[in-house]
């Protein structure tokens, strides 16, 4: 009898290592099955923020790795359509400088069909250490478009082509031709004559040769986060940058005019004039993915969001942008890396939002 309830104890063992193994054999199959990549294309003045957001996500998602590649928004966007038109899976988030571009290049063709308008920014001009003349222009002796125009000074900007800081930086030269000189008289101010063509003379040339190479004192990188490696390394004494980009990294900077920082809305002063109208006088041609050019017209510094429409993982994609849109986001983007975001958020087609999203954000 005891023998016979060895036996039996002893198969009753064996079936539960057996069953134990099994499923210990499913469990890390189970896992490996979970293991997921979100993959995310972003404009390089996001990269920061996004770092430290993806390491929120991924803590409270540990089978989820969040894949971040930046650079100059339409260089992303481009590089997307290539991936997906070559049968390659494109990135699950593309997240922009200017949100214009997600609808104006990716939505004909079918690459997205929604921008969450999500953030804004400011354009600043950032300085080096001791950089000349610049304590003239903190004191207010001096403009800064005076020093940049006529002084031996080495300033940058990005490649209106490939990065909307590119195109921005150039509309603040316009508009400060504008707003100092031609238009001065508008604006409650005196004209003043250094401002008189200062656009052809720090960014001369054709409307489609201009700002694309570095010449003379103007210097030109792809990226607007190129130049902030310049600054820090003292070959570069200015540089256009955002605002956020400029806390993110402890630089220096000037703050620019409403009237050409690309920030505002609403009235300009009692002039009658609104931010929206004057921003919008300054424009730039730009070279598209087809190798064509089209105007594009100057407007406040606001940051779009899509889910492009063959994302592998639009799951993880929309929990991203809900943690983006949450309290935690806001206390990474605003508190965190001086980037404000926008309350509410809007969205173009909101119907179409996945519907984790949709309770998040107003119709455009």
């Amino acid at each position: 009898m005891t023998r016979r309830i060895s036996k039996l104890g002893m198969v009753v063992v064996a079936l539960v290592m057996t069953l134990v193994l099994a499923s210990g054999i499913i469990g890390c199959s189970e896992e490996e099955e979970e293991a997921r990549t979100l993959s995310i294309y972003l404009a390089g003045s996001l990269s920061v923020p996004f770092e430290q957001l993806a390491a929120l996500y991924e803590e409270d998602n540990p089978n989820v790795d969040v894949l971040l590649e930046s650079g100059g928004s339409a260089t992303m966007i481009s590089k997307a359509i290539t991936k997906q038109d070559a049968d390659e899976d494109p990135p699950d988030i593309m997240a922009s400088a200017d949100y214009a571009l997600i609808p104006d290049r990716m939505y004909e063709g079918g690459y997205a069909e929604w921008t969450i308008i999500f953030a804004r920014n400011t354009m600043v001009l950032c300085y080096k250490d001791n950089a000349p003349f610049a304590s003239d222009i903190v004191a207010g002796s001096r403009t800064w478009y005076d020093v940049l125009r006529n002084e031996n000074v080495k300033w940058g900007h990005s490649d209106p082509d490939a990065d909307p800081c590119g195109y921005r930086s150039m509309m603040v030269f316009q508009l400060a031709e504008q707003y100092y000189y031609a238009q001065a008289a508008t604006f409650g101010l005196t004209p003043d004559g250094k401002a008189n063509g200062l656009y052809d003379a720090c960014i001369p040339g054709t409307d489609q040769a201009r700002g694309r190479a570095s010449q003379g004192n103007e210097v030109v990188r792809s990226k607007s986060v190129d130049l902030v490696t310049l600054l820090e390394t003292g070959d570069l004494d200015y540089a256009f940058e955002y605002r956020s980009v400029a806390v993110q990294h402890e630089l220096n900077y000037i703050e620019l005019a409403d009237a050409v920082n690309l920030a505002q809305v609403g009235e300009i002063g009692d002039s009658g004039v609104t931010y929206e109208d004057f921003y919008a006088e300054a424009s730039v041609q730009l070279k598209t993915s087809s190798g064509e050019y089209s105007e594009t017209k100057g407007a406040a510094v606001v940051y779009g969001i899509t889910i492009l429409n063959e994302a592998p993982n639009a799951g993880d994609a929309a929990g991203f942008i809900k943690l983006l849109l949450s309290a935690d986001g806001k206390q990474v983007m605003e508190v965190d890396n001086g980037q404000p975001l926008l309350d509410p958020p809007k969205c173009d087609n909101r119907d179409d939002l996945p519907s984790a999203l949709k309770k998040l954000v107003e119709e455009l």
